[in-house]
Parts: structure tokens; sequence; C-alpha cells
């Protein structure tokens, strides 16, 4: 269709809440063998396990505005069975939800990033999660992702927000790049 595409309508069940602008920075890490740009509002925290130690390629990007947490895992494979393991176990956790779930609807990623082969699981219904991700450069490179609202909510509420965030999400993968 014809028109302005970043059109995004005015949020209904939050008529006080103000969505910020999206400005975006690039992200590195030393652990992560890849940049990608954030959004200036969210904050990336390295996850420690129970004894407070960094979980290497383990990362949570916080939401703190809108209290929503993507967590990220990054893999290496050096063989296509720990591959297939790393996507089976990727597959579990979005079937998970399917019970609650009305539909999973899932979307290749290389249209929108070459680099970046995987897929976008979007769960429609009242779930946990709504959005979960892997992306891969085929060679040795895995990462995962998973978004989530840390608080239960009811979907359709808090559908403008999700939205909001969500593209968010797809600005990371539209930007991610391998280190060389």
């Amino acid at each position: 269709g014809g028109g302005n595409d970043a059109y995004v309508p005015k949020p209904k069940a939050y008529p006080k809440m103000v969505l910020p602008s999206k400005s975006y920075s690039v992200f590195a890490a030393d652990d992560l063998p890849m940049t990608f740009e954030l959004p200036a509002y969210a904050r990336m925290v390295a996850d420690s396990n129970q004894e407070g130690t960094h979980n290497k390629g383990w990362y949570n990007l916080y939401f703190p505005q809108f209290d929503m947490t993507l967590h990220l895992t990054y893999h290496r494979f050096n063989n296509w069975s720990l591959f297939d393991s790393l996507l089976f176990d990727t597959r579990k956790l979005v079937n998970k939800h399917l019970q609650k779930a009305d539909d999973i609807l899932e979307q290749p990623t290389s249209l929108m990033n070459p680099e970046a082969k995987g897929l976008v699981f979007s769960i429609q219904g009242n779930t946990a999660t709504n959005f979960n991700f892997y992306l891969t450069d085929s060679v040795e490179h895995f990462v995962r992702g998973a978004l989530y609202f840390n608080q239960k909510t009811e979907s359709d509420s808090v559908a403008p927000v999700f939205q909001f965030v969500e593209q968010d999400v797809y600005h990371m993968i539209k930007t991610l790049k391998w280190k060389k």
C-alpha cells in the first residue's frame, strides 16, 4: 500500500503513556561475536548465575519503562549435531507456549538481514512470551532470544507497548553483524 509505513496507531489502553522516541546505538561485548543496535531507553545487563558469575554469552536487555526483558543466549557450535540440539531446544521453548497460544507464525530473518539466518516465532495469544527468535551465520554462531514481560499481563491491554518493543527487537535483528 501507499502512504507512510512508519505510522503507528495511538494506543487505546494507555492514554497517558508516552512512548519514547526511537534512537539507537551499537552494542558490542567481548564475549559476543556480533554487534547490533539497541534503543537508548533499554539497558543491556550481563546475565549471571547463582554465584554471581557472568555466564559467557548470556545477556538480558531490560526495558525499565515497560518492565520487559529480552533474554539473549549466545552459543558457539563446532558441529551440526550441536547446532541441531540448539535448534531443538529453541523449538522446545517455543512449543512450551503452544497450550495457551492461538497460533505460532514463523518468519525467516534472512529477508531482514542476509547475515542473520534464522527464524522469528510470533506466538499469538495470551502466553508468557510472544516473541522468540534464533539467528545463525550457519558456520559457528548461534544466538537465541525471548522477549518477556516481567509481570503477568493481559495481552490485549499491553499490545501497544509490546508492538513498540517488538520493533526494537526487529531493529536489533536487522542491524546484527558478525565480527570478522
